[in-house]
């Protein structure tokens, strides 16, 4: 057994172990220090410790996964993995979570925001289906209990709206995965595919459960209206962690079933990825131009978060669409991904600091705070330069390589893709006015009620925007660095032709003058965009009632749950019910212990 997979088996299991003693028995024998600083420095210890054991695979991981295995749970067992997919995203998780506990150090309980982590993680590893939706289902109890850690009025009422759709996303998720069970007998990912090769039309039905609840988790419309009723009562590292990555797991599940897709019939995976492109396209429309009408800050940013998700997803089902030769459209999906993760987070960070300044989240109230906070507005600028795809940033090269995929797409796919093109440019030129009216009204703006002198805030939360500046820069100067190490591996871990993606991909030249003044033409139209916005006040109307999703969607459901939830309380449970979801994540977390000694018992053995 090499030292890689002895550091996967031992170290892991027995980080987390130690992990836990800390957590839970140190701060008792440390009653004249804060408990608060104790753990903050022992789950960015655990956070660190990690990351560094998951960089260390790397040399092996890219040549062939590591696969491992905890016997005797579920009777089967539980099975993980780390391949080309998801180490990118186990390492991405790492930094970010250092990045955005560093930066929030007084706004999170850093019990639950490292149980967030673990099951973030764990969700990643998974190399079955079973383990997949553990893990997932622990994420989301533990994110909540993150969000609702202060127990104030209005963060108890976006919670719930945020348990809901993760409940009614997990039984979806659910569903599918039963479906699967009962029809092949088969949980790993990998035997999936050749399970269900000669199943029909039970295949659709599959894949509109466990695509429907991916969907629910990503705020892919028109499952997206969770996202802008919780974000405004959240904290801001709740924020960060749910645009960063959480919303990401989704996206993830989704290209767990794409890496099968070789296996199943090439028109059921057609059709699929038809309407995943579609839903893409019209997700980063709708987004950017909801953005737009917003005043909130907590809002845009949840609206801009629904809109670059469309981007992803818009990729992944062109990648679904072509099949084997889908390359670009997977590559520019999983390059988005990342860049999307880091600029997203540098931006909601910005916003942060903001708010911890002025105490104020209405843009129309704020202006002219280049002056006073002039390091926030250089990071600011850099996430707007990121977010819009200015060359020499991050974002350009992943738009890049979208909108190639689209390009190609459109001369031999259904005739409708030579329009899907048209509303890529449009939703990016939406991109540049919401992300300049926000650099517009926050700091360019002569007008300020909210901020007279020079904030002080605590310095070390530069450092993380320092930090993430640095990675948007580096890639968007270099962009074919991140492409040989992460997203070709990943591609060639998938079922792509080789070949193919060789030619498309290796050596691509992001420089050309066709790229660089589509990029301009982009900036024009939004910037243009925005000053007939401002000039006609065509920023601050509302939406019309028939397009909330929230209304034909949320609203039914959540009566149909509520009455059913009360008669059964009514009649069955009245006499011993306490529920509340926070006793759920502890009790989540104590299964996690247990699996923990489990495994560490069985690998020891």
């Amino acid at each position: 057994m090499n030292l890689s997979r002895l550091i996967i088996q031992f170290g892991i299991p027995g980080t987390t172990l130690l992990f836990l003693f800390f957590e839970l028995i140190l701060p008792l024998f440390l009653r004249h220090r804060p408990r608060g600083q104790v753990r903050r420095r022992v789950a960015k210890a655990y956070v660190f410790l990690l990351t560094f054991m998951f960089l260390s695979t790397y040399s092996e991981v890219v040549s062939e996964p590591i696969r491992y295995q905890i016997p005797g749970v579920f009777g089967e067992g539980m099975f993980f993995q780390i391949d080309p997919v998801n180490f990118p995203l186990l390492m991405l998780t790492g930094v970010l979570w250092l990045l955005i506990g560093s930066f929030s150090r007084e706004d999170i309980h850093y019990l639950f925001y490292t149980l967030v982590y673990l099951a973030t993680i764990g969700t990643l590893l998974a190399g079955d289906l079973l383990t997949f939706f553990l893990f997932f289902e622990i994420m989301t109890f533990a994110s909540y209990a993150l969000m609702v850690y202060h127990r104030g009025e209005e963060q108890l009422e976006a919670g719930a709206v945020y348990i809901y759709m993760g409940i009614i996303g997990g039984l979806l998720v659910l569903a599918g995965l039963l479906l699967l069970v009962a029809y092949t007998g088969q949980l790993q990912w990998d035997a999936v595919g050749e399970a269900v090769r000669e199943m029909k039309w039970i295949n659709y039905l599959i894949a509109f459960f466990l695509l429907t609840g991916f969907s629910v988790k990503a705020a892919l419309m028109p499952f997206h209206f969770w996202m802008p009723r919780v974000y405004p009562e959240a904290p801001f590292a709740v924020i960060a962690l749910s645009s960063g990555l959480l919303i990401k797991v989704g996206i993830y599940g989704m290209i767990q079933l794409f890496s099968v897709s070789a296996l199943l019939p090439s028109l059921f995976f057609q059709r699929v990825g038809f309407i995943l492109l579609w839903l893409g396209l019209i997700s980063m429309s709708f987004g950017a131009l909801a953005a737009l009408m917003q005043s909130q800050m907590k809002r845009l940013l949840a609206y801009s978060s629904i809109s670059q998700i469309g981007y992803i997803v818009t990729g992944l089902g062109l990648g679904f669409y072509l099949g084997s030769e889908g390359v670009l459209g997977f590559a520019g999906s999983f390059f988005h991904l990342l860049n999307h993760s880091l600029y997203k987070v540098l931006w909601i960070l910005v916003a942060a600091t903001i708010y911890f300044s002025t105490k104020e989240t209405n843009m129309y109230k704020l202006g002219n705070l280049y002056r006073t906070m002039p390091l926030t507005f250089f990071f600011g600028l850099i996430a707007f330069m990121g977010i819009t795809g200015m060359p020499g940033f991050n974002g350009y090269a992943s738009k890049t390589v979208l909108y190639q995929g689209l390009a190609e797409a459109s001369e031999t796919g259904h005739a409708s893709l030579a329009y899907a093109g048209l509303l890529f440019k449009a939703a990016s030129a939406g991109t540049v006015a919401y992300a300049a009216k926000f650099l517009y009204h926050v700091f360019l703006k002569s007008f300020s009620v909210s901020l007279k002198e020079k904030p002080a805030y605590p310095q070390w939360m530069n450092f993380s925007m320092a930090m993430l500046s640095l990675f948007i820069l580096w890639i968007g100067l270099f962009p074919h660095q991140l492409m040989t190490w992460v997203v070709i591996p990943a591609s060639h871990h998938l079922p792509f032709d080789p070949s193919i993606t060789d030619i498309k991909i290796t050596g691509m030249n992001f420089w050309q003058w066709k790229n660089l003044s589509s990029s301009l033409l982009t900036y024009s139209t939004g910037l243009l965009l925005l000053f007939a916005g401002l000039r006609f006040h065509l920023f601050q109307k509302n939406l019309p009632r028939w397009a909330s999703a929230e209304k034909f969607l949320y609203r039914p459901m959540i009566t149909a749950c509520d009455r059913f939830a009360t008669y059964c309380v009514q009649k069955y449970e009245a006499p011993i019910i306490f529920g509340d979801a926070l006793i759920y994540a502890i009790l989540l977390f104590c299964v996690m212990f247990i699996l923990i000694v489990r495994s560490l018992l069985g690998l020891s053995m």
